[in-house]
């Protein structure tokens, strides 16, 4: 079975001076620092009397330096604990205090290895000092825990409570568009310049943890009005590891026997010189060869090809200078994207894009408690999209036949500098620990479009529309931002904290500032602080994105109408884009509360509240026909002419209950059950396709991704044998919202008045690890959508159509298998 790494925790014991009893207060003082010896900060540190009765406990928490200090009552016998989630906990180790006592402990990271100790992997939850609202995913849980497609870090994002997956594969965090997170990669800031939507592929076995910030957060954090996607990647020790994961391919029974999916990874770390530098790197490349149900054999299939190398690296110049570098490179070419059980291979493009990202971070640690961090990062996509062909594309009530219109060519750059400082701790009115920030982008973005052109069928075949387009489609956009924040975490008493913060967000595009005011406390109602309430209140901002700029700079469309002979029945009718007047920041205002508390050392219980409103989101309204009825053509309302101008009119609103239960056990057994009660609305008429809506509608209506009830659970547990193991996943949820619409693409009745069938996924498999020839191995087998649930993606919504409402895109069974590579089964 997999089992966590040694709890060996190392704690150097160091009398920093002796004085005569009863001449100055015990005091307890300290650093705590990682294995690779860089400082640990917010890591909790209590102390008790050995005697069970006494009173007490005292806490404190660590500054960045990972430094601490802790005012004792009376010298004696103490057990002193040290928790940080991600790192083994230092558990009740004896010590003896007279006067002043100085110690420098080490905490071990918590790691995915295959060992059979028993140790406590992580802190106990409920943390005083976390008042994010927070939802947190380790790497040991991203790779124990059943999901589809778990070669994807990205999908193992739908195992966080609020996290919901569109038909078209796009993430929605409590209710957003993709575009409305903001996410980072150790720091820096990781998504797509364009559309500003999560595009990397990464090896999910260099995962260390991914925490999704909502509602309150940390104004460091400020270009993502629905929160922010931190990923933190693994760091190399003294001790080489390796693993390898799905290095035989797999083999496919649906429609007979076919090479399958194929996913192997590499992993290695170690060092690069023992003591002072260490390296980290994971390896991904995926084989994709998909059946797509609904379509004839021989059809019915699309293929890719995808790599992706993150190489971490850590350099301890001095003993108190720490340089982090990261490098990233992605690969990816997909053939007939976009094939469904409507879109046949002639409508489908063939993808090749590319990621290149890299980084550098120095932490210096000045005497006095002073921190300053340093940082650069450069990253690039570029992205080409090709159709089978130059065949006109045609929409019917039937579905899509022809080559798609689009061929595209983009290529994007950020270069992002920040600088963070800490200053040290004082006391006034409690202790404060003020930290203060900035940081800039430069962003580029080179578009090239080549469009042809669609044509609209009726219900009888007849000849509703056409549209071609004009221009060349070259241009180029560039951009500037600036953010500059600070805040005070005040410990107010032991068991309340409140934490202020101020953001300012400047756009060169916008040519506008947003002022964002951050406020979030965390109290303990109770001396034995195993329940927190916490919550808070926060203006936040997006990121602004490219791709509408671009769409100004564009080509124009042209449509023609046709009557019922064939004719036009006018001339044809230009659309074009241009930018409108006062153009502001899209932002939300976001209040949150929850209650946390800890029924036992291992098993905790929660409950939250989320209220967004957003405001002053981008889209294109069409200022010649600004009360036209909506539409769900590429371009809306054809028949009539269109001069759609960028305008900050967008309003969202996202309300939710969310309920949850948690349990840990020794090892990385684990489980988890949540149910969330949620409402997403919106003014705007969404697109899967679309970052940016064409269409403005006069009241809010449900977003496609709307799930007013989700029940999602997952566990990770030991069976009655010896080195067995189960991993079982639950996700149950309401079908998402559609609209329906008649011929002509006008929707007819309300927006998103219909939805897909109720929504359920259950996963099960059954994992043995063993040891052969001295080395070790993890085997898993199970199945995906055990019970076969329809889980319908696509359905016919034209009115009068031979095929109107039925679904298409059953899910259906897939059977998975796992196989990993841990190395020597002597290693650590």
């Amino acid at each position: 079975m997999y089992r966590l790494a040694s709890g060996r925790v190392l704690i150097a014991f160091c009398l920093a001076g002796a004085y005569a009893a009863g001449a100055v207060d015990p005091e307890l003082r300290g650093h705590v620092k990682d294995e690779n010896d860089a400082p640990v900060a917010a890591a909790r540190v209590t102390l008790r009397r050995a005697a069970a009765s006494a009173p007490g406990p005292w806490q404190t928490q660590t500054d960045p330096a990972g430094a601490f200090t802790l005012a004792v009552p009376d010298p004696g016998d103490y057990l002193l604990s040290v928790a940080r989630e991600g790192y083994y906990e230092l558990k009740d180790r004896p010590v003896h205090i007279e006067g002043t006592l100085e110690l420098t402990l080490t905490l071990s990271s918590v790691r995915e290895v295959f060992q059979s100790v028993d140790v406590h992997a992580r802190p106990a939850p409920v943390d005083l000092a976390q008042t994010t609202n927070q939802e947190r995913l380790t790497g040991t849980e991203v790779n124990d825990i059943l999901y589809p497609n778990s070669h994807s870090f990205r999908n193992s994002m739908k195992l966080m409570p609020g996290v919901a997956e569109d038909a078209g594969g796009g993430l929605h965090f409590n209710g957003s568009s993709e575009n409305q997170v903001q996410y980072t990669l150790n720091g820096f800031n990781l998504g797509d310049p364009i559309s500003g939507e999560f595009r990397t592929i990464l090896a999910v076995e260099g995962i260390r943890s991914a925490d999704y910030s909502s509602g309150r957060y940390s104004p460091e954090f400020g270009k993502g009005s629905a929160g922010m996607l931190a990923i933190t990647t693994d760091n190399g020790t003294d001790v080489f590891r390796y693993t390898a994961t799905n290095f035989i391919p797999g083999i496919d029974t649906q429609q007979g026997i076919r090479l399958g999916n194929w996913y192997p990874r590499l992993g290695i770390s170690g060092p690069i010189r023992r003591g002072r530098a260490w390296f980290a790197d994971t390896f991904q490349s995926q084989y994709n060869n998909d059946l797509v149900p609904g379509l004839p054999s021989g059809e019915n299939t699309r293929s890719g090809w995808a790599g992706s190398d993150l190489l971490h690296t850590q350099a301890n110049l001095t003993p108190r200078s720490f340089l982090f570098a990261d490098f990233l490179a992605n690969v990816d070419n997909e053939g007939r994207i976009g094939l469904g059980a409507l879109d046949p291979v002639s409508t489908t493009q063939t993808v090749h894009s590319r990621q290149y990202f890299g980084s550098l971070k120095d932490q210096v640690y000045l005497a006095g408690r002073y921190l300053l961090e340093f940082g650069y990062a450069h990253n690039e996509f570029s992205n080409r999209r090709t159709p089978q062909g130059q065949s006109l594309y045609v929409i019917s009530p039937q579905g899509r036949r022809g080559n798609y219109f689009v061929t595209s060519n983009q290529g994007t750059s950020r270069d992002q500098w920040l600088v963070h400082g800490y200053l040290p701790q004082f006391g006034l009115a409690g202790s404060h620990q003020i930290e203060a920030g900035m940081d800039a982008d430069l962003l580029r973005y080179d578009g090239d479009f080549r469009r042809t052109g669609y044509r609209l069928l009726g219900l009888s075949g007849q000849v509703l529309s056409q549209t071609a387009f004009a221009g060349s489609g070259i241009f180029h956009v560039d951009d500037t931002d600036f953010a500059a924040w600070v805040l005070d975490t005040w410990r107010v008493v032991q068991r309340f904290q409140i934490d202020l913060g101020l953001r300012q967000d400047w756009d060169r595009l916008v040519r506008g500032w947003g002022w964002s005011p951050r406020l979030a406390f965390s109290w303990a109602p109770f001396r034995a602080a195993r329940t927190r309430v916490a919550g808070g209140y926060a203006v936040t901002y997006d990121a602004v994105p490219l791709d509408p700029f671009g769409r100004t700079r564009d080509q124009a469309a042209v449509t023609t109408e046709y009557d019922s002979s064939g004719l036009p029945t006018g001339p044809p009718l230009p659309t074009t884009f241009a930018r409108g007047p006062q153009l502001k920041l899209p932002r939300a205002t976001n209040a949150s509360l929850s209650v946390d508390h800890q029924i036992s050392a291992r098993l905790i219980a929660g409950a939250k509240v989320l209220h967004r409103r957003g405001a002053d989101g981008f889209a294109f309204v069409n200022a010649l026909a600004p009360d036209a009825p909506p539409s769900l053509l590429p371009l809306p309302n054809g028949s009539l002419p269109g001069l759609y101008q960028l305008a900050s009119l967008r309003r969202d609103d996202y309300d939710a209950l969310q309920i949850s239960m948690r349990q840990t056990f020794s090892g990385q057994y684990e489980w988890m059950a949540s149910y969330t009660r949620a409402r997403a609305r919106s003014n705007a008429l969404l697109d899967f396709n679309a970052a940016t809506p064409l269409q403005i509608l006069p009241e809010l209506v449900p977003m496609p991704w709307d799930a007013p009830h989700r029940i999602l659970a997952w566990s990770y547990l030991p069976l009655p044998w010896k080195n067995w193991s189960w991993a079982t996943l639950v996700d149950a949820r309401s079908g998402f919202p559609f609209s329906v619409q008649e011929e002509s693409g006008v929707i007819r009745g309300a927006v998103n008045s219909y939805r897909y069938t109720f929504h359920f996924d259950l996963d099960l498999a059954i994992e043995r690890t063993v040891t052969l020839g001295g080395y070790r191995f993890a085997l898993r087998g199970g199945a995906n959508n055990l019970t076969n649930a329809r889980n319908s993606t696509a359905v016919n919504n034209v009115i009068g159509s031979p095929q109107y409402l039925q679904f298409f895109g059953d899910e259906g069974r897939h059977f998975v298998v796992r196989i990993r590579f841990f190395g020597r089964a002597g290693g650590k």
